[in-house]
């Protein structure tokens, strides 16, 4: 990248090489690249933190206020990239789904707004008789909910958290050997499982709030 103040080549990095002014972010630069991370499932939190409060401290804005024009809005843009990175690096789950999304791969019916589905990715769904199964498990719950059978319910959520270990294990082991669709399959079935969770914590916080209001 040519730097705009200096007009030389600015080099890797958020900072020109030569001038050292703040340059803006380059396109395609993936979000691990951005904290000085290699682009893999394992990543080493503390120093990607480190990594992100150091770069946060240099490129605030506020530092930049009486700056040039430029260089306030590439410190803008550096400021947006670097929390956007951070914020999918340090949740497995969405570490996951980038890693996908960089690998091609997408999960069917993901439409959300940031998700790993585009265009070209090779949508991977959930597997029909996983479906029945789980909808099968989401009957038993809601009968036991509408029952009142804590035992049931507990039994059933415990089974699921399980479930989603499993599931969490298998999309780390499938990223790192970059088997990338055995992933994709992975997360689409523990999507599925944390629903599952949520309906319950749902539920607990609705018996909880009517005990309380009871």
């Amino acid at each position: 990248m040519i730097c705009w103040s200096c007009e030389k080549e600015g080099g890797p990095g958020p900072f020109c090489s030569a001038c050292k002014a703040v340059l803006p972010p380059e396109a395609g630069e993936d979000r691990f690249a951005v904290l000085g991370l290699p682009r893999k499932f394992e990543v080493d939190l503390g120093a990607a933190e480190r990594a992100y409060k150091d770069l946060s401290r240099q490129l605030h804005p506020d530092r930049f206020a009486k700056a040039d024009s430029r260089a306030r809005k590439a410190a803008l843009a550096r400021t947006v990239e670097i929390n956007d990175a951070w914020r999918t690096v340090k949740e497995p789950i969405k570490r996951a789904e980038y890693l996908l999304e960089l690998a091609g791969f997408g999960l069917a019916g993901d439409d959300r707004q940031g998700g790993s589905e585009t265009a070209a990715s090779k949508k991977v769904a959930a597997a029909p008789a996983f479906l029945v199964e789980i909808l099968e498990l989401r009957e038993a719950l809601g009968e036991a909910q509408q029952a009142g059978d804590t035992v049931k319910v507990a039994f059933l959520a415990e089974g699921m958290r399980g479930r989603a270990a499993e599931a969490m294990k298998t999309i780390a082991a499938a990223l790192e050997g970059e088997r990338f669709e055995e992933g994709a399959r992975a997360l689409v079935a523990l999507r599925y499982y944390q629903r599952f969770l949520d309906e319950v914590a749902a539920h607990e916080e609705r018996s909880l709030s009517g005990g309380e209001h009871g």
